[in-house]
Order: C-alpha cells, then sequence, then structure tokens
C-alpha cells in the first residue's frame, strides 16, 4: 500500500525515533548481528501511533480479525550494511495448529526511509505461501520476491505468510522500517504490552491503541482485570 503517510510526516517519524536507535544489535541470525531492533516502542514513544492506528490498515484488520484484536508485536528495525538474510519464518507459527489454515495474525512493514529496496534488506515475501500445508518446499529462495516500497507505504500480509528480513548487500546505506503485527483477541501476544507501557502513560495512548495493547474485553469476559475492565484496573494502579 503506497504513500500512507507523506514523505514529511515520515521524514518527522524518523527524526523523533533516531534517539531509540542507539540500542544493541542483535544476539542472533534471527534477530541480525548487523541489525538495530526497538522493542516494545509504545511505551517508548508516541511518534508511531499514527502508523499502528492507521485507519486503513485497521479497515483491512476489520475483515481478517476478530473484534478486540490486539497489537501482538511492534519494533523498529533497521538493517545496516553487511547483514545477511534473515531465516524464512511465518509470524503466527508459534500457533501449533496445522496448515493449511487462516491466519491467527496479521502484520505491516512500514518503510521509514528511502531504502526499502532489495539491496538494501526489504522485506523478502514468498506468494501465495500462505496457502501452504506444513511443508517447507526446499528452495524457497528461488520462489521470493522483495516487497520494495516508497517512503511511507507499507505491506500488509497474513501471519501464514513466510517471509523475511533481505540481505543488506550495499555499502554504506541501511534500511530502517516499523513493523506492527496484529492477532486474533485469544491470542497471547508476543510481546507483553501491558508490562511494558507505565500505568501512568495509559491514559495518554490513543484508544484504539488501548483496546490494541490489552485494555480491552473480548466477550464474554476474556481480558477483566477482577470483573471489570482493565482500564480500571490501570486507573486504580497508577495512584498507587
Amino acid at each position: 500500500m503506497k504513500n500512507l503517510l507523506t514523505r514529511e510526516e515520515t521524514n518527522e517519524i524518523r527524526q523523533q525515533i533516531q534517539p531509540l536507535l542507539n540500542e544493541q544489535t542483535g544476539r542472533n541470525n534471527f534477530e541480525g548481528f548487523n541489525t538495530k531492533r526497538v522493542y516494545s516502542v509504545v511505551g517508548k514513544t508516541r511518534a508511531l501511533d499514527k502508523m499502528i492506528a492507521h485507519p486503513v490498515v485497521m479497515g483491512l484488520l476489520h475483515q481478517w480479525l476478530l473484534p478486540n484484536y490486539l497489537l501482538t508485536a511492534a519494533q523498529v528495525i533497521d538493517i545496516q550494511p553487511g547483514e545477511t538474510p534473515q531465516p524464512f519464518h511465518y509470524d503466527d507459527q508459534f500457533c501449533r495448529v496445522p496448515r493449511p489454515r487462516q491466519p491467527f495474525s496479521m502484520a505491516t512493514v512500514w518503510a521509514l526511509d528511502d531504502n526499502f529496496k532489495a539491496e538494501n534488506g526489504a522485506t523478502v515475501v514468498v506468494p501465495k505461501s500462505h496457502l501452504w500445508d506444513d511443508r517447507r518446499p526446499e528452495k524457497m529462495e528461488e520462489m521470493a520476491i522483495p516487497a520494495e516500497l516508497p517512503i511511507g507505504s507499507c505491506v500488509f500480509f497474513t501471519g501464514t505468510l513466510w517471509h523475511g528480513g533481505g540481505a543488506n548487500v550495499s555499502v554504506d546505506t541501511n534500511r530502517c522500517a516499523f513493523t506492527a503485527q496484529y492477532c486474533q483477541p485469544w491470542v497471547r501476544q508476543q510481546e507483553n504490552m501491558m508490562m511494558s507501557v507505565p500505568f501512568q502513560e495509559v491514559q495518554e495512548l490513543p484508544e484504539a491503541i488501548q483496546s490494541m495493547i490489552g485494555y480491552s474485553i473480548h466477550p464474554p469476559f476474556i481480558g477483566h482485570v477482577d470483573g471489570r475492565h482493565p482500564l480500571k484496573a490501570a486507573e486504580r494502579l497508577a495512584k498507587l
């Protein structure tokens, strides 16, 4: 989905999150030894809110997920020159339910600069792999294509689609992106959002994001705290 944000909006976001990118690089081949990752961004900045709750993205999520869907992961990923390809994976593979099946999650990857291209590590996707069963083809790399994006654009895909971060074979350009992933309201989130956002800051979040990080009730009573809405508990705990 191209140009959901203007260049000016995206550049401003990029400037606001730059201080967060001083965090250390990845600890393994999946995170990327030459990749900077910022986890738990909802508790660290409001700069990314307009992407997390973008109306076009939310319109698609309403088609794929049940009401009261959750934000399962929100990370800034900055792939540096020399990074190797991330191993292929699909996002909801920790839900041990045989494939083919409907996805339990959906994902967006947003381009935060002009370098979201194949040579800089653009996300690589395997078309139609969301329809596969549990068997994995041997030559997946030959089936994959880079999801090259203009700045301010995002790629949207199901949690059953095989994909991975691309290799950055450039000499001196990194590839900065933001990924927001969403899951069914009855699936446990990858990131513990309610622990990463201080209770005192919950009221500052947009209402849609309050609901997405877990301050919501999925009928009839999934997510309650002492029989009440979790926002009531957050208000009480913030006063302690």
